[in-house]
């Protein structure tokens, strides 16, 4: 038995675990996978590399395999044996268990207050044709009618799956409510109507008919996703008449027939084992993530225990920008069990109806504090998720959230959790922001105002081209004129990042930027010093920050550049060195930058080039967030530039940590020798503790603190010979 089957792991995934090189789990690991597989919700925080992406991948696989190994069923056993199967009535086997049907199958009845219960009828219609069914109110109070296909929810109206007409004069479809019609109560008798000819569906109410109420997609011709006459009850009863007698108002333009009257190779009846088919189409899990490069990742992470787990295959599918829309869609349509995604794109599949959520056991957002961060954006896009998803599984099974972020002791966090979560456990591993052993992280401060030689780069045909916000300002080089110090500062970072580079011999090493501009910049720069370089940011291409990223990874690219998009999560193993060109805005994400390095044990070198005079930068507050904007003036006057003071940021970030980061000149004459041995960036400690090298190395310090000790101990018995001569007297 494995460690981690001693965690409730099953045998099977041993292969997969045995593939990642993983021997025993982490400390994050350990927590996480009993209380994911025990069901519970969990808000996980760990540090960088501690293993947290696969402290809930492997449980989900595990649980998603087991779930659709041994299916339960949903149907039960009809008691009425005479019964034909191909008798167009309410179907006992479809509907929710509060929903009462009579012997005769075409009347309900729904008595539970406050509470909706619906049901299916028999069969569906799919193909072409006009069809038409009458439901007549037998008792006051709250109902609704119309169609549903077999993957459709029933509470319809509620989902992207059917279509409803309630008795308050509203139609409903993907839960919006809008006016239509007329109300109406006891003795009222509704007509529904669906035109498969021209994709129309319209009600009709005592013989007058409405306009039409919905224009639906051509996917409903189809026999996967036909439409079935279904009802909906809330203390209320109705009675049903598919057409097998007479109707009290009958259609009148020729052409629409009774459901009962519909050719059999349009209908398509019910069956238990199909409606479980059906069932497993939809996504049992989704996990979300804030970059395409993060659901890559997580894809290949989930994939890596899904392939091991065979009769039935995991499906597993990415959800992201850049995509082939087309090709998910067919994917969709033939059923997977879990979606890696972006919010903003499964968001729109959902609202579109494209995506069923009816099945969602499991819902995992990668990163939440970023999420929540961002107001107009991702915070938006996961509060709409969560108003669309279902809090049960249609079979009953409570949905289960999953939670990871940067640190747990974040208002917005600990808000989401009070709203989405139930009685979440908290694996906090990481608590206050701090930086792993295996990373050094040293200071080299910027002044343009003593360091000229940014004045002759200047002019040089390669040098860092600056950001442009002192395009409109008047620089005079040779003074210390705020702007001229500024652009000074710059041009005189693209230096000491060369410096850097050739004084360490850096061979790999990821280079932040603040912005997509400055990271287009430096990319450039970079490569006109013969340099292999690499950008990732937002405005690349989908294939263009993949080709990039592998190109990394592989070593094809020395250097890859970018922006805060690669600080959070993405594993990029083996990179020895980080350099920040500028300190990020916010001093918690110095901690995700450094800690791309110093990952599996091996130690890693961050440098911060720190500006000593204030710097001029965009902070762009139009309605363009950027894009073509040349306003350099100030934000308080209208503007969209700051001054940014990297030295009060510093001690910010020296106050978050606790501690004062080492600072170095800029020769980068970095010190690399430890008692514990000797440190070459990017590998393991070599040596380390060693007792017969340590007395060697202490043995003259050692020799020293003997010969202190003895003539500490003399001087004190001459000092105190008066005390030890009268004591002898007695």
């Amino acid at each position: 038995m494995t460690a981690f089957e001693e965690f409730g792991i099953i045998p099977e995934l041993s292969e997969a675990i045995s593939s990642l090189n993983w021997t025993l789990p982490t400390a994050v690991q350990s927590e996480a996978i009993p209380a994911i597989l025990g069901g519970a919700d969990a808000l996980i925080a760990a540090e960088t590399g501690s293993g947290k992406t696969g402290a809930f991948c492997l449980p989900i696989a595990q649980i998603v395999w087991e779930r659709r190994k041994s299916p339960e069923s949903s149907s039960t056993t009809s008691s009425d044996s005479s019964e034909s199967q191909h008798v167009h009535l309410l179907n006992r086997e479809d509907r929710d268990a509060s929903l009462q049907i009579d012997k005769s199958g075409l009347n309900c009845d729904a008595r539970v207050g406050k509470e909706w219960h619906g049901a299916r009828g028999k069969a569906g219609i799919h193909g072409g044709g006009a069809y038409y069914y009458e439901v007549t109110i037998t008792r006051d109070g709250l109902c609704r009618v119309g169609w549903a296909t077999m993957a459709g929810s029933l509470k319809i109206g509620t989902d992207f799956e059917s279509f409803g007409y309630g008795g308050t004069g509203k139609k409903s479809y993907g839960k919006k409510f809008d006016d239509y019609g007329k109300s109406f109560t006891t003795n009222d008798v509704l007509g529904c109507f669906l035109d498969l000819d021209n994709l129309k569906i319209w009600w009709s109410k005592n013989g007058e008919q409405f306009p039409m109420a919905y224009s639906i997609d051509r996917k409903f011709k189809s026999p996967a996703t036909c439409l079935f006459p279904a009802v909906l009850c809330q203390n209320s009863g109705l009675a049903v008449n598919f057409g097998s007698a007479p109707f009290k108002y009958p259609p009148t333009d020729g052409r629409t027939v009774g459901v009962a009257a519909a050719p059999a190779g349009n209908l398509k009846w019910w069956s238990a084992e199909e409606k479980q088919s059906v069932d497993s189409t939809t996504p049992l899990c989704i996990i979300l993530e804030p970059t395409r490069e993060l659901v890559q990742q997580t894809f290949q992470n989930i994939q890596t225990f899904a392939g091991v787990l065979n009769e039935p295959k995991i499906r597993c599918v990415t959800l992201a920008a850049g995509e082939n829309m087309n090709q998910i869609l067919r994917t969709l349509e033939t059923g997977c069990d879990i979606i890696v995604g972006t919010p903003s794109r499964i968001v729109d599949l959902i609202q579109t109806g494209k995506l069923a959520t009816k099945s969602l056991q499991f819902i995992v957002i990668d990163e939440v504090d970023q999420f929540l961060a961002d107001k107009n954006g991702g915070a938006r896009q996961i509060d709409t998720l969560f108003r669309a998803l279902p809090l049960v599984a249609q079979d009953g099974t409570r949905r289960q959230v999953i939670a990871c972020s940067a640190t747990l002791h974040n208002y917005e966090v600990a808000r989401f959790a009070d709203r989405h979560m139930t009685f979440p456990q908290w694996i906090d591993l990481k608590g206050t922001d701090c930086v792993s052993s295996d990373v050094h992280h040293v200071v080299c401060h910027v002044d343009a105002s003593e360091d000229k030689q940014w004045i002759r780069a200047k002019y040089a045909p390669i040098h860092l081209e600056d950001d442009h916000v002192h395009d409109g300002d008047q620089i005079r080089a040779g003074t210390n004129d705020r702007d001229t110090i500024s652009l000074g500062t710059k041009i005189l970072k693209g230096i000491y990042v060369v410096k850097a580079i050739q004084a360490l011999h850096m061979d790999k090493a990821i280079i932040f930027c603040r912005t997509k501009q400055q990271c287009d910049h430096m990319e450039h720069f970079l490569r006109q010093n013969n340099f292999t370089a690499a950008c990732l940011h937002g405005d690349r291409s989908a294939e263009e920050r993949q080709s990039s990223l592998e190109g990394f990874k592989k070593g094809e690219m020395r250097f890859l550049v970018c922006t805060d998009v690669v600080a959070r999560g993405l594993d990029v193993q083996g990179v020895p060195f980080v350099i920040n060109v500028t300190l990020p805005d916010d001093k918690s994400m110095y901690v995700h930058r450094i800690g791309r390095v110093g990952r599996a044990e091996r130690m890693g070198l961050s440098i911060s080039l720190v500006s000593t005079n204030e710097e001029k930068v965009w902070y762009h507050k139009c309605r363009t967030r950027g894009v073509g904007c040349q306003n350099t003036k100030d934000i308080g006057k209208g503007g969209c530039t700051i001054w940014f003071d990297e030295k009060k940021m510093l001690g910010e970030i020296e106050e978050h940590l606790g501690s004062t980061i080492s600072t170095v000149d800029s020769d980068f004459a970095v010190p690399i020798d430890e008692f514990d041995g000797k440190v070459i960036y990017g590998e393991k400690r070599s040596g380390g503790a060693n007792f017969a090298t340590h007395v060697l190395s202490l043995a003259s310090s050692a020799s020293q603190l003997a010969d202190l000790e003895t003539k500490m101990q003399l001087e004190y018995l001459r000092n105190n010979r008066h005390v030890f001569m009268a004591f002898n007297a007695l």
